[in-house]
């Protein structure tokens, strides 16, 4: 993770990951007053969906603001914000009381560390401090989701299921 207001260190963790930079990670927000201030428009579907969703494994699309850095911004002009479950990091941001950039914690095309362990040996010295919030247990990861006025498009299937969301959100 780092501070995606600054151009440096976003750059760094594509780098370190090699990954390309087009490839956008999303963004961990400490609280959803960030989505007011980073998405454009938020529609009443995706006010119930993180209502039901948030904090957990879900990431929504969302049409980007103006306070939103360009280098996080997708080719259409979106960006990606997700308010984590994860304890560690609720407390981190809690106190941060910014977002962060995250990403999944391995090299680019390969398997996500679980542990700090992992992650040590993977990145080695190159990463400037780790931070050990315990060994995260099996996951497919965060489902990503755009949301249009009344319509969920799934972009990566993750732990929460297309049919979970359509479920909720339509009946």
């Amino acid at each position: 993770g780092a501070d995606p207001f600054q151009r440096e260190a976003y750059d760094r963790v594509m780098q370190l990951k090699g990954r390309p930079l087009h490839q956008t990670p999303l963004l961990l927000i400490p609280d959803r007053a960030w989505v007011s201030i980073l998405a454009r428009q938020v529609s009443s579907l995706a006010v119930k969906v993180m209502d039901a969703f948030w904090p957990g494994p879900l990431t929504i699309v969302f049409e980007a603001s103006r306070e939103a850095p360009s280098w996080l911004l997708r080719d259409d002009e979106t960006i990606a914000l997700r308010c984590s479950s994860h304890p560690w990091v609720q407390s981190f941001l809690g106190r941060y009381e910014k977002p962060i950039i995250s990403t999944s914690a391995n090299l680019s095309g390969c398997s996500s560390a679980r542990s700090i362990d992992e992650v040590r040996k993977m990145f080695g010295p190159s990463v400037d401090f780790y931070a050990d919030g315990g060994t995260l247990p099996g996951s497919k990861s965060s489902t990503i989701v755009s949301l249009t006025h009344s319509n969920i498009h799934l972009l990566r299937d993750g732990d929460i299921s297309l049919d979970q969301l359509k479920k909720f959100a339509h009946g």
